[in-house]
């Protein structure tokens, strides 16, 4: 059996334990681990499951970190065939404030999906509606 092992916070590789700067991508792991927890979750939208993914997308939402608008917009963006991650990142996505409008816009606009298209429609006009 190996000894005990870590996972790398930035790139997701499994490393030795005692490693402090990851072999794959360089990351200080003692200076990543310090971070603040928006911050990695933003990161997280960059894990290669799915899953982890959308579990970022979610507790983001719930946080509603406007500065992760961006980061969610370019993953909806990156994954268009991923509708259920595009349609999360909508639902997370409103509760952002005008920064999450603006990435909900360029969603409206861009995105491949039509589901995600006409959701992010759906909830600019709702947001728009409960302002009057």
């Amino acid at each position: 059996m190996e000894g005990l092992q870590q996972i790398c916070l930035r790139c997701f590789h499994l490393i030795p334990a005692e490693t402090q700067t990851c072999p794959h991508c360089g990351a200080d792991l003692a200076a990543f681990a310090a971070r603040d927890y928006a911050d990695k979750l933003i990161a997280a939208l960059g894990h290669s499951l799915s899953e982890v993914r959308m579990r970022a997308i979610i507790a983001l939402g719930w946080r509603g970190e406007g500065r992760a608008a961006q980061p969610l917009l370019e993953l909806a963006l990156r994954h268009p065939v991923d509708v259920v991650e595009g349609l999360a990142v909508v639902k997370s996505l409103a509760g952002m404030g005008v920064e999450g409008r603006i990435a909900l816009v360029a969603l409206a606009e861009r995105h491949q999906a039509h589901a995600v298209r006409e959701t992010a429609q759906q909830v600019l006009r709702t947001i728009r509606h409960a302002k009057h």
